[in-house]
């Protein structure tokens, strides 16, 4: 867990208004009041698509994000994407995907 524009949960820190100016994004530590967080710490995994209990209810509840380019689940898509890809290969194309013309 050490790429702070890669939630846990399967967000993509780096499309918020806030990050890097208001927030440093998921780091970890500084995030023990995110259920995700704290989960991933316990099993000692990088984020919630390396879970053997994927996907939990808690994060089939989740909404990150009710932005365009949200839509309800995209986050459980990005945790498969990302489990598939890995997370260096996940970050470009979140970038790419998200980056504006």
């Amino acid at each position: 867990m050490g790429h702070r524009e890669a939630g846990a949960c399967g967000d993509w820190c780096g499309k918020c208004p806030h990050f890097s100016r208001k927030c440093p994004g998921c780091i970890p530590l500084q995030h023990l009041d995110c259920p995700f967080v704290r989960c991933c710490l316990a099993r000692d995994i990088e984020h919630c698509g390396l879970c053997p209990d994927f996907p939990c209810r808690e994060l089939r509840e989740f909404v990150p994000d009710d932005r365009p380019g949200c839509p309800p689940g995209y986050h459980i898509e990005n945790l498969r994407d990302r489990a598939a890809r890995g997370t260096a290969a996940w970050l470009a194309a979140q970038r790419a995907a998200w980056r504006k013309p």
